[in-house]
């Protein structure tokens, strides 16, 4: 048998798997501060007017009361029909803020404005959402740990366009990002990743032995040109260097043996970045996995999301 909280909360709050839509039965409402006074007001010229008998009071009591109604449908619609789709998650290390993307529309190309989201104990965003398009918004998150970061719901509000009364609903998405463990640029002297050079084949493209010239391709180092070919109009050509001796560096959790496994982690982190800022090859070797040797933006990415998710539920 179902258990009846689980339905309740499929009820209050629309879930979807990356995306969902806002129904009217999700929508709560309530007077602001301001819709509060607001309301004082009205009951106080209510009575005033009964006292006096005065009609143009009457007229104005029941104006703005009416106008008073007509807002809370109006804040009302202003949340109805959204629809929310999560994109992805920028990566950041321990202690950034992650931005999550996500695309707001309305499938019925309504107009929706100032609309305010946030996740819980975080800080909110306000946009407009125009007619027959769909905006692009970033939602920060503070994260505290590695790990993937899973900031559960969003709160969507709004006080257009009197601001008398706030309407709001809960919008749960199977939003995540990837936490990096924290850089820790720690003394090799005390604790240092196994690093050690290596030398694999001869396809002309090392940093060794001089082999000869070649045309110039674009991207090519400015350091490789031959200017002295250029200076006597043989065109631009490109020294070319054998042998492929270049370092590589082995990134090793097991040799870092004086460190708890979180400070393991954040070394490693700050090794890698280190090494990727370098250029240099280097592979990275945890109990349960193995990187092999590369270089580049990608294999960055991939091992600090492993040193991420060491040990963690994927």
């Amino acid at each position: 048998m179902d258990n009846p909280l689980l339905r309740f909360q499929r009820v209050v709050r629309p879930r979807a798997d990356g995306q969902s839509r806002v129904s009217g039965r999700k929508i709560y409402i309530l007077p602001t501060r301001y819709g509060m006074v607001f309301g004082v007001l009205l009951v106080t010229l209510l009575i005033a007017s009964i006292n006096y008998a005065n009609n143009p009071a009457f007229i104005l009591t029941f104006l703005l009361t009416g106008l008073f109604i007509q807002g809370i449908f109006h804040t009302w619609r202003n949340l109805l029909d959204l629809h929310l789709q999560w994109r992805q998650a920028d990566p950041v290390f321990a202690g950034e803020t992650a931005f999550f993307h996500f695309q707001l529309g309305d499938e019925k190309g309504r107009a929706h404005y100032a609309i305010q989201l946030s996740f819980a104990a975080s800080d909110s965003i306000i946009t407009d959402c125009p007619a027959n398009e769909k905006v692009q918004i970033r939602l920060p998150c503070a994260s505290t740990r590695r790990g993937l970061l899973k900031p559960g719901r969003i709160t969507m509000e709004t006080r257009f366009p009197l601001g008398l009364l706030r309407a709001w609903c809960y919008v749960e998405t199977s939003a995540r990002a990837v936490i990096y463990p924290r850089p820790l640029q720690e003394n090799p002297g005390v604790a240092s990743p196994s690093w050690g050079a290596a030398v694999e084949g001869n396809k002309g493209v090392g940093t060794d032995d001089f082999v000869g010239h070649r045309n110039y391709h674009p991207g090519d180092p400015l350091g490789h040109i031959y200017w002295k070919a250029l200076a006597g109009e043989k065109g631009l050509l490109v020294k070319q260097f054998g042998g492929d001796r270049v370092n590589r560096f082995w990134l090793d959790f097991d040799a870092l043996e004086n460190a708890d496994t979180e400070k393991r982690l954040c070394i490693l982190s700050g090794a890698v970045q280190t090494l990727a800022l370098n250029a240099s090859y280097y592979g990275l070797r945890l109990p349960d996995e193995e990187i092999p040797i590369a270089t580049g933006e990608a294999h960055r990415h991939r091992c600090l999301q492993a040193l991420a998710l060491y040990q963690m539920e994927k």
